[in-house]
């Protein structure tokens, strides 16, 4: 049996967390929202995301982590990254994004892009990481 992209960065933002558990360390991880990618590509979401994917891990350190996940979203996991250094990033990587969906779609991309950001250890966070992976590995049940 193979084991899915989302199963696998499942896994390694499990043992990520729990290694920043035991060391004290930091941990983010960004999710990216790219549903409207399916609105506006006619078709060829999949085609947009896999380049996305393939943008954002070209722009990332070797030990960072970058996966397309159900639903149009790419998730990115960031070891020994603070949520300011996440949110650093995350504003970097939102406009190669918006630039190279822009570009795929002869058009100014507006929109937002909505992502979801947690960090470990944080208190600022809307839910907590281990909260965020027991939610993908229930998801993957369903």
């Amino acid at each position: 049996m193979t084991m899915q992209p989302e199963e696998s960065f499942a896994r390694v933002l499990d043992l990520e967390l729990k290694r920043a558990e035991r060391y004290r360390i930091f941990i983010s991880m960004i999710v990216f929202d790219l549903s409207l990618v399916r609105e506006i590509t006619n078709g060829g979401a999949e085609s947009a995301i896999d380049g996305t994917v393939e943008l954002i891990r070209k722009n990332i350190r070797e030990i960072d982590n970058v996966v397309a996940m159900s639903d149009c979203r790419v998730g990115l996991l960031f070891p020994e990254t603070p949520r300011q250094g996440a949110e650093i990033v995350s504003k970097r990587l939102t406009e190669l994004i918006r630039s190279y969906i822009s570009a795929l779609v002869k058009s100014d991309l507006g929109e937002l892009i909505p992502l979801e950001m947690v960090s470990y250890p944080d208190a600022a966070g809307a839910k907590s990481m281990s909260s965020y992976l027991e939610e993908l590995l229930a998801s993957k049940k369903n």
